[in-house]
């Protein structure tokens, strides 16, 4: 009896197993589709994770360049005397070759005021010459109508820098016997009053001598990023106290300054007499 039972499992096993099967094949199906939805989630999860670590990268990016041009801007604060500073944005740039300006973020409220000069960590931008309450308008240098004095830093040879729009300047008024060369550094001459002196402004790119003219056309390209400026310095110059004070000659009293010519006139009329007479005598 025991072989018998044991000869009939031995036959229905392959049975049972073809019966259980489908079941197997199922759960097993379950299984994969099951762990292919978590790795599909797994993965949408970290491709979602490393997008927001690339945003902040690219944040901390941003943040460094933007450290970087304010340190640079500051650090231009040492190369001008007699002047207060105040950073503002760039919020619009005209690309106009006829009329080259930018808008920046700062305006009357700020203590903004019409002609104060505008500059980066590498040049002159230009000026202020309108304002509102709350920002301003700065005439590029490239602008045709701005006009900025200048000298030849190694010769100390002044000209006039006029823009000639299309991101270009060109220094006026140099004679053909002046020294100049391609590379010289224009810097600020500070002889109109508004801008610093000996702050960079341009190099020159080009010289031509033309037959027709006793002056050179001397073509040079700006230092200052005028086009890719985000951060500009404001500067407000201060007056040179040096200049007001009174010195040793000032001192003097009234009545000293204003006797001396008088007894300047009596005396040439006393010694003028003497000579007269000594003239009428035979």
């Amino acid at each position: 009896m025991s072989n018998f039972r044991s000869a009939l499992l031995t036959l229905l096993d392959p049975i049972e197993r073809l019966a259980q099967a489908p079941k197997q094949l199922y759960l097993n199906f379950s299984t994969d589709f099951t762990s292919f939805d978590e790795l599909k989630l797994e993965n949408d999860r970290l491709k979602t994770e490393m997008l927001l670590l690339k945003a902040k990268q690219q944040q901390l990016i941003m943040m460094e360049q933007e450290v970087g041009r304010l340190r640079a801007l500051l650090g231009t604060t040492g190369q001008v005397n007699n002047a207060s500073f105040q950073i503002a944005s760039v919020h619009f740039f005209s690309s106009s070759p006829l009329s080259q300006f930018i808008t920046i973020n700062k305006g009357r409220l700020d203590g903004v005021e019409i002609g104060q000069p505008i500059i980066d960590a590498k040049g002159i931008i230009g000026q202020v010459v309108h304002s509102t309450p709350s920002t301003a308008r700065v005439l590029l240098i490239t602008d045709p109508s701005h006009q900025i004095p200048v000298r030849i830093q190694r010769t100390g040879q002044r000209g006039i820098l006029s823009g000639r729009g299309f991101d270009g300047v060109q220094l006026n008024f140099i004679p053909k016997s002046s020294e100049v060369r391609v590379g010289d550094l224009l810097e600020s001459s500070g002889l109109d009053g508004k801008f610093p002196s000996g702050y960079p402004v341009a190099v020159v790119s080009q010289v031509v001598s033309q037959d027709s003219t006793p002056y050179l056309e001397i073509y040079a390209n700006p230092l200052g990023e005028l086009n890719q400026a985000q951060q500009v310095l404001i500067l407000k110059m201060n007056p040179d106290r040096s200049a007001l004070e009174p010195t040793s000659e000032t001192l003097e009293t009234p009545g000293t300054a204003t006797t001396a010519p008088e007894d300047t006139q009596t005396q040439q009329r006393v010694e003028a007499k003497p000579k007269a007479a000594t003239s009428a005598t035979p």
